[in-house]
């Protein structure tokens, strides 16, 4: 943390403790209402009827749970979820977030209620009420739209200004902010829903503290990653079709300008973004197209750069995604979404291509689902930028009949080694038996703290027909040993010397010593060469080298991994596979034989480690896998024992089944 960075902290303490009066007052006195308060980009329901059929089937059979009260949250199914709900209920452990506290008094991490505040924060974030406006905009049902105004309605009788956890963080308002912009969005043609919205001072008045305190209050520094992004469009959004203030025009002024910086300097001019967090890049992607969308609703675009960083963002996933349609995984996960208008267990990634396809590619396929679909008409194809032209790709021409391939071909070895050095080769690309590997010789994460990263150097993912054989184990958790477990390198594809991780922790959200990664060489990357081949480095470890390389050979489908090593004295090293829960293994010596539905896959393992298999228990160690945030399960993970001392190299081959 820099002087520049304390100085901003240091004021933010000083306002906190000059806002106690607001808390006390429980307004923002200095701000008003204007007296004629209208909502600008409303969406008529003209298009309703249209709506692709399963997605709408999928997504009002949730709502009409919700009319019940029942909502999941995380790895909970609530059913409390009503105009009664509990707003500061953690429902994982029933224990209470303080509700009248100073905001800013409440420990957000630990604390003597021990409640876990992500699973707090998550109802405030009005994701149900979205999807009951949707809903609404579907049937044109009155039930639904008086079930999202009464979830709004009890938040604000619940929440005083600066009173309790949910005006602590300001993600938390931004992503709040969008939803109530399109909860009201949704409503456009409900008659009552100007006396629930702006009539309605007590709605008025929350969403101008909501805005106030963004502009006053935002990320800075090492913490200025995707919450300075959320927090930003949320007051862009709220500002442009909210505007109930004298001084909403500079709020909108301001986070457009910080957004036109933000997006830039968040995300690799290859289209990745630099949290190096699989999850966070889509969570990214979906503010950026929100802001879009608000921009063309209310005539307000923001620069070119946006538009560009969309199209960017858009390719990328669409070059590096498997055979079913989903990117590498990576890094921090937290199953967040920018804006939900479907059933919540719709595929994101489905949903991006087929906007991209939408806004920059060619005619998209039958619709995934309802946000995309509705989103996609909404943002007119001549006020997005095309980015840099890159030279033909073979494997994705224009005669290729896969709308999710991207129009650009893939980044110069000099382009990829200033990028994320995350790398995906593939053989096969698009079919049944599709091999694909993606490789990680990248940074640790963004900033100094790299707060959603892991210590995952040199570590691969791999694939095959689209179903998970060598996984990423996910995050599981963002507090305690399992927070430490999920993020260390033991719990990922790759090698750990002596104990220890590559990178150093220095808190759940913070790493205090980086590994350094480097991409060497990447090569063959088109499909129409018989091999591939790519090489990184890392040095996280001292007096140690770890090199690997990984060559694919696409004619005889065989992946081979090589692991040179050097160290001045003896270290423990383990090598780790972590499989698929889906996946089966037969372990004899150092040849496995793993399961992969019909298909088999044969590995050849390093023989001078030792290898045996661990499946998980209810210790804190290898053999688990976590789907989604606070969800694990057991898994097969093969590890091999040995000694590093002076140089050893490693090699491994998995040979795949003929295509």
């Amino acid at each position: 943390m820099g002087p520049l960075e304390i100085a901003h902290r240091l004021v933010d303490r000083f306002h906190e403790a000059q806002w106690r009066r607001h808390y006390c007052m429980k307004d923002v006195q200095s701000v008003a209402l204007t007296t004629k308060r209208h909502f600008a980009g409303g969406l008529s329901r003209a298009r309703a009827a249209d709506a692709p059929g399963t997605p709408r089937e999928n997504l009002l059979r949730v709502a009409d749970r919700l009319l019940a009260g029942e909502w999941r949250t995380f790895a909970i199914v609530r059913t409390d979820v009503t105009p009664a709900a509990d707003w500061h209920l953690d429902p994982r452990t029933q224990t209470r977030a303080p509700a009248d506290a100073y905001a800013f008094d409440i420990p957000l991490v630990g604390g003597a209620s021990r409640c876990d505040t992500k699973y707090v924060w998550e109802l405030s974030r009005h994701h149900q009420a979205t999807v009951l406006a949707m809903a609404y905009w579907l049937t044109g049902e009155d039930r639904y739209a008086r079930a999202a105004v009464g979830q709004i309605q009890s938040w604000i009788n619940a929440n005083s200004f600066l009173s309790g956890i949910h005006w602590a963080s300001g993600i938390e308002l931004g992503m709040r902010l969008g939803a109530f912009a399109w909860v009201r969005r949704l409503l456009e043609d409900w008659p009552e829903a100007p006396e629930h919205f702006e009539d309605n001072v007590s709605f008025a008045r929350t969403i101008v503290q909501h805005q106030w305190l963004l502009a006053h209050r935002r990320s800075h520094g090492s913490s200025a990653n995707n919450h300075l992004i959320y927090e930003m469009a949320g007051l862009y959004v709220s500002a442009s079709c909210m505007p109930w203030s004298a001084q909403s025009a500079g709020w909108r002024a301001h986070a457009a300008r910080t957004l036109e910086r933000e997006f830039p300097k968040q995300i690799f001019p290859e289209g990745y973004t630099r949290e190096l967090a699989s999850d966070y890049n889509g969570f990214v992607l979906e503010a950026l197209v929100t802001c879009l969308v608000e921009g063309a609703l209310g005539g307000r675009q923001l620069d070119a750069r946006v538009g560009d960083c969309a199209h960017r963002m858009l390719d990328w996933l669409a070059a590096n995604s498997d055979c079913n349609g989903h990117p590498p995984r990576q890094g921090d996960s937290d199953d967040a979404t920018g804006l939900l208008l479907d059933a919540p267990d719709f595929d994101r990634w489905h949903d991006l291509l087929y906007l991209r396809d939408a806004w920059f590619g060619r005619t998209p396929r039958e619709a995934p689902a309802l946000r995309a679909w509705l989103l996609a008409p909404l943002v007119d194809q001549t006020t997005l930028s095309t980015p840099r032209k890159r030279e033909p790709d073979s494997a994705t021409s224009p005669d290729n009949a896969d709308s999710r391939a991207p129009a650009c071909a893939g980044l110069t070895m000099e382009e990829r080694a200033r990028g994320s050095s995350l790398v995906v080769l593939k053989a096969r690309a698009g079919t049944p038996t599709e091999i694909w590997c993606a490789f990680d010789a990248g940074p640790l994460g963004y900033l100094s703290i790299a707060a959603h990263g892991h210590a995952d150097a040199l570590a691969l993912e791999l694939r095959y027909g689209g179903a998970p054989v060598l996984v990423d184990p996910g995050t599981y958790a963002y507090a305690g040993p399992w927070r430490d477990w999920f993020r260390s390198t033991a719990a990922h594809n790759t090698i750990e010397l002596g104990g220890t991780s590559q990178s150093e922790s220095g808190g759940p959200f913070l790493w205090t010593r980086h590994a350094r990664a480097a991409l060497l060489e990447a090569e063959g990357l088109d499909e129409n060469q018989p091999l591939a081949r790519v090489v990184g480095e890392h040095k996280g470890y001292a007096r140690c080298r770890h090199r690997r390389s990984i060559a694919l050979d696409r004619r005889n489908a065989a992946l081979t991994i090589l692991d040179d090593l050097s160290a001045v004295r003896a270290t423990p090293l383990r090598m780790f596979w972590h499989l698929h829960p889906d996946i089966g293994c037969q372990l004899t010596g150092n040849a496995a034989e793993l399961a992969c539905g019909r298909a088999a896959l044969r590995v050849a393992l390093p023989g001078a480690l030792a290898w045996r298999v661990i499946r998980g228990s209810d210790s804190v160690a290898p053999g688990w896998y976590s789907p989604s945030f606070d969800e694990k399960l057991p898994t097969t993970v093969l590890v091999g024992e040995g000694s590093l001392s002076g140089t050893l190299a490693l090699a491994t081959a998995l040979l795949f089944p003929a295509g």
